[in-house]
């Protein structure tokens, strides 16, 4: 599993290590902004509907990220780059706790979808590069994600509990200094890539289905992953039949379900972590095409689970099946596409852009379905993609990859 960094020299070790922290803050600054949804809803009087538009907004500025920081290496060099937009995501927290006006918090929210989108197209671009595409590379590159989104609802909690929670929003903004500085110490071969080099900036990729497909994937499951974590605390202090259960317990309610659905939301990254471990010791023996084919099953059964149950013990079972099975998609899917994304530049860029696509609409679906028929009806929604990456990964199980042309013409050659 770990033979990859065996191969590797001293420099692109540490050039790995530098991944694996940025990766880390961005896992950290993914469930934060779940975590602190209640809380800038209540400080700020904002309804679902507007709460659900900032997360789109954020997807929007992943979207963005994806067209731009391929693009903005050609001018400025990759470490120049990375550093100008993965100071926005930490920028934008900043403004959370200093103004509640909703234009400025829009703003806010789609910084924060800038430098994300950002660090995930330089990490996961960077890590192909250095590892050939190795699934287990990519896997471990994410399990440092699922550390930090662990990490964050605790740190969180914590810091809200003891001094507010503008203070819990400054872990984040340390993470992300920290992420700066390390980025800053990089020293990248080819820094520059050659803007008279049509590769860098050709989106030819986009007429291989093979590419397509795994596209589709992403579309699919970052709509259900952003809308999740999006609303995964909020969707558990609402639901009925546990405020009930912990009422009838003699229970501060109030407190208890805070308690508990932060609790649920570093579960599910708890146990994404252990799954991206397992998937990156699977993907040496079973093919990672199959490994997402079943995984994406296992995320509709969990799922469906999560919202029929009406226990805490059941939750909490449906929450850890889910994230189980969501592990070693998205980090498979990148690694499934090196061989676009060695060959092209702006073919990590395009995953990342088409699956913030879709993860703009949802949460702002499932805000606005909540208002209207409960946050149970709200979630439901996102069983439309569920059952969509089911049938993406079943094609990309069935349908023969292509390899992309430049790729092609080199092993003729």
């Amino acid at each position: 599993m770990f033979s990859f960094i065996q191969k590797m020299d001293k420099k692109q070790r540490g050039l790995l290590l530098t991944c694996f922290f940025a990766f880390f803050a961005n896992g950290t600054l993914s469930l934060t902004m779940g975590s602190v949804m209640p809380d800038l809803k209540a400080a700020y009087g904002l309804s679902d509907t507007v709460s659900g538009l900032f997360l789109s907004a954020h997807s929007a500025g992943n979207l963005i990220a994806g067209f731009i920081s391929a693009l903005i290496p050609l001018y400025l060099g990759e470490r120049k780059s990375i550093m100008l937009m993965s100071s926005l995501a930490f920028i934008g927290f900043l403004m959370m706790t200093i103004w509640g006006n909703p234009a400025w918090l829009l703003l806010a929210f789609v910084f924060t979808g800038l430098g994300r989108g950002s660090v995930t197209n330089f990490d996961n671009r960077m890590v192909n590069r250095l590892t050939g595409g190795n699934p287990a590379a990519s896997n471990m590159l994410h399990g440092a994600f699922a550390i930090g989104a662990i990490l964050a609802p605790l740190a969180f909690l914590g810091l809200r509990n003891l001094f507010g929670w503008q203070v819990g929003l400054g872990y984040v903004i340390l993470c992300g200094v920290i992420s700066l500085c390390n980025f800053s110490r990089m020293r990248l071969e080819n820094d520059r890539p050659d803007r008279k080099d049509k590769t860098n900036s050709t989106l030819v990729f986009l007429k291989n289905p093979s590419f397509l497909i795994l596209a589709m994937m992403m579309f699919c499951y970052l709509c259900s992953e952003y809308a999740i974590n999006g609303w995964l605390v909020t969707y558990i202090q609402n639901k009925e039949s546990l405020l009930e259960s912990l009422a009838a317990g003699g229970k501060d309610v109030t407190a208890a379900v805070r308690t508990y659905s932060q609790t649920m939301a570093t579960l599910l990254w708890v146990v994404m972590l252990l799954g991206r471990l397992f998937c990156a010791w699977l993907s040496g023996r079973v093919s990672q095409k199959k490994i997402m084919m079943v995984s994406s099953f296992g995320v509709a059964v969990f799922f469906t689970m999560m919202l029929l149950s009406s226990s805490m013990l059941m939750v909490s079972l449906s929450v850890a099946g889910l994230g189980f099975c969501m592990a070693g998609i998205c980090p498979m899917i990148y690694s499934d596409a090196a061989i676009f994304t060695n060959t092209y530049p702006m073919a990590t860029g395009a995953l990342l852009a088409i699956g913030s696509a879709g993860a703009i609409a949802m949460p702002t679906i499932v805000g606005a379905t909540a208002e209207k028929f409960g946050f149970t009806g709200g979630m439901s929604a996102i069983l439309v993609t569920v059952c969509l990456l089911m049938v993406f990964a079943v094609l990309n199980v069935v349908v023969k990859t292509r390899k992309p042309q430049a790729a092609a013409e080199t092993e003729a050659a």
